[in-house]
């Protein structure tokens, strides 16, 4: 026997409800998770450059300048993208009624479980972060930049992670109050159009947000430097190879040309993580010329700068300077006809 048309679009409205309610979900925590970062580096007095929390960025981030702030002021910045979430999703627990109709209590246990799961991470990749061999995030930032043992970040983590979870077991009701969630399987099939409208705009206001913010605070700082595809390494030995682990860096290395027509200088950054850092030549006049500059914050996988600089001959020098930074930076100089020179790799 077909169901009643009537039935048929209850339940397709109920299974949009929840879909829609997932994706609501999903970008209120990365606008929190990325205004907590926002919002923190301005209470420490350092300016946002940058925040993309649209669903839909391939990066989503908040960048900023790093200023004055010490080191444990850039640790509470990092920290703050997941303590926000965690914390707005806790105290709409006590805002809210503890009885719910059963769509919004589910929902209200999606977003408390998924502020919880923001710390999931920091229970992992404290350790590997000692090695430089973690992903870019913020639980390997925080590690480094709070000089914190692994072992001390992860307890921290494990504390606030199994105390939020008693809290939220305890305001839902605990194990009887799921059950007889669970018994009100037709309150949950009971959507109609109506209430798909309301969370549609719900999510259409949430994403006009991150929008919107995207805009006001504008992109994220990028190299100076010509950026173009990342071709594979030039075949010859790079001038200099430094593998960052996350403590201050500044050094100068020496090179130099034996005559005055242009040369490439190759850049290449990978798996970078934290930041500030930046790359300067000085010629052999004493001027300087800044090839890449990338404020805290910054994240990226493998990419690749050639400023084209016209160099006297004689000696030179490229300054290397970086705090709180994790990952690898090569150099190399290219002559114009080399043909690895802006060919696009794989």
């Amino acid at each position: 026997m077909r169901a009643a048309p009537s039935t048929t679009i209850q339940r397709l409205s109920t299974v949009v409800w929840f879909v829609l309610a997932t994706v609501v979900i999903i970008q209120a925590y990365l606008l929190l998770h990325e205004l907590g970062h926002a919002l923190a580096a301005t209470a420490v007095g350092t300016t946002v450059t940058g925040v993309d929390a649209r669903l839909w960025s391939d990066r989503p981030h908040a960048s900023y300048g790093s200023g004055s702030a010490s080191q444990g002021q850039r640790a509470f910045v990092t920290a703050a993208g997941t303590l926000l979430p965690y914390l707005v999703g806790l105290a709409a627990l006590f805002v809210l009624p503890r009885r719910l109709p059963a769509r919004y209590a589910v929902i209200r246990f999606g977003v408390a479980a998924g502020a919880l799961a923001g710390l999931l991470p920091w229970l992992v990749l404290p350790w590997p972060s000692m090695h430089g061999s973690a992903p870019n995030d913020d639980t390997v930032r925080f590690t480094l930049q709070s000089g914190w043992p692994p072992a001390l970040v992860v307890a921290l983590a494990a504390a606030i992670l199994v105390g939020g979870a008693a809290v939220v077991w305890w305001r839902l009701g605990g194990r009887d109050e799921l059950r007889a969630l669970g018994r009100t399987r037709s309150e949950l099939l009971a959507t109609s159009p109506r209430e798909v409208v309301g969370v549609a705009s719900a999510l259409a206001g949430l994403l006009l947000s991150a929008v919107a913010l995207h805009a006001w605070s504008g992109g994220p700082a990028v190299a100076t430097g010509v950026p173009t595809e990342v071709p594979p390494p030039p075949s010859h030995a790079p001038l200099f190879d430094v593998q960052l682990d996350g403590s201050a860096f500044d050094a100068t290395l020496p090179g130099g040309v034996s005559h005055g027509e242009t040369v490439f200088l190759v850049l290449r950054f990978e798996e970078l993580a934290g930041g500030p850092f930046g790359v300067t030549l000085i010629d052999a006049a004493g001027d300087e010329h800044a090839l890449a500059s990338f404020g805290a914050g910054t994240t990226m996988g493998v990419a690749r700068s050639e400023p084209r600089v016209d160099l006297p001959s004689g000696p030179w020098r490229l300054r290397l300077v970086a705090e709180d930074t994790v990952g690898r930076i090569r150099a190399w100089t290219l002559e114009p006809s080399e043909p690895d020179v802006g060919v696009p790799g794989s």
